[in-house]
């Protein structure tokens, strides 16, 4: 517990600044900030079916985040998981424009597995570019997600463009294919994949400190060097960790679209959940279990900003500034960090850059 206590400050002094700069920019709009407290609760957790909204929202920030955690143990720095929900998505998508002559139950899974083969195969062209051709993986996956957007925007029309629809989207999702959602929450909001957010992340925990494989790509993450000497392969460590995160990323991509609100895939579906979903995962300091809180908090602001701009007329891009405003204040908590174990200025932004991507890689 006092090991995890500096990471628990860190995360509510981050909320607590990013709750200051809301509130100052909040007066300079003329709104009162106890007026849009009262209207971002309502709109996130004033009623079970805006709470089912967040919670639904919060899903695929932490598959996001978790794909993150895997990839960065192993001391693989990707940022492809924009790309990687997009190709998941499309696959899922795919699969479940065929499927509605099957059961509910296996509709739903041929889903969720097109999800993650999709995010997974787009994530291994990243790890064959690093371990056969020495490309940096934060680059090629960086290029690949350009791609996955282009490949989407053509996908949605024409392969997979609506027949009855001149909008680029497709048709509408087979009924059986829609993962269901808990009956006694009005309007449908709360799906049944918010089981996902404690089973992922205790199985991340799980596989990360109490397996070979996950010792493997802790060893490998820590100090590569010592692990080849030790008979572990950090490079196919590295390739495993780059396709486990990518198929975390296409399981979000398939949460995004059978789970939502709007039953067919257009091209923006992907609205920025990769890049949250790394602001969600260094905010819990890389912790598997800290990221289902700091995911909720994600999801609040995104609902929280539509009730803001429906009841108070404030800009919903408040909700993209609190986000960004969120990540500069992780940076910085990761610079002073360094700085308070005594590390010398030359070395500090490194030291920053490592701490980001392997916090916690002593310890769940």
């Amino acid at each position: 517990m006092r090991q995890q206590l500096p990471r628990v400050l860190i995360t509510a002094g981050v909320i607590v600044a990013a709750a200051l700069i809301a509130s100052l920019i909040l007066l300079a709009s003329g709104v009162a900030p106890a007026a849009a407290v009262s209207a971002f609760w309502e709109g996130t957790f004033g009623n079970s079916a805006n709470a089912g909204t967040t919670l639904t929202q919060a899903v695929p920030l932490l598959l996001v985040a978790l794909g993150w955690i895997v990839a960065t143990r192993a001391g693989r720095l990707h940022v492809g998981y924009p790309g990687q929900v997009i190709a998941g998505g499309a696959l899922a998508t795919a699969i479940g424009l065929h499927c509605g002559g099957l059961p509910g139950p296996l509709a739903v899974l041929a889903t969720a597995l097109a999800g993650i083969a999709g995010g997974a195969l787009w994530a291994g062209l990243t790890a064959w570019l690093w371990a056969s051709r020495g490309v940096l993986e934060i680059i090629s996956s960086l290029l690949l997600n350009l791609v996955a957007v282009q490949v989407a925007a053509w996908l949605v029309r024409g392969p997979l463009q609506g027949s009855a629809s001149q909008d680029p989207q497709t048709d509408n999702f087979p009924l059986s294919t829609i993962w269901p959602s808990f009956p006694g929450v009005p309007g449908q909001t709360l799906s049944y994949d918010v089981v996902l957010l404690p089973i992922c992340a205790v199985i991340v925990v799980l596989l990360l400190s109490r397996t070979v494989f996950g010792f493997g790509l802790r060893a490998s993450g820590g100090n590569g060097e010592a692990a080849r000497w030790s008979g572990i392969d950090p490079k196919r460590g590295g390739v495993a960790a780059i396709v486990i995160s990518g198929g975390f990323a296409g399981l979000a991509g398939a949460a995004l679209l059978f789970a939502g609100t709007a039953p067919w895939m257009s091209d923006g579906f992907e609205a920025g959940v990769g890049f949250n979903g790394i602001a969600v995962a260094l905010l819990a300091g890389n912790s598997p279990i800290f990221a289902i809180l700091t995911a909720i908090v994600f999801a609040s602001l995104n609902v929280g900003g539509t009730a803001l701009q429906a009841t108070l007329d404030v800009p919903s891009s408040l909700a993209e500034v609190l986000q960004g405003a969120v990540i500069v204040l992780v940076l910085l908590a990761a610079v002073l960090a360094g700085r308070r174990r005594g590390r010398t200025p030359a070395t500090q932004p490194a030291a920053a850059t490592k701490s980001l991507a392997l916090v916690g890689t002593e310890e769940v």
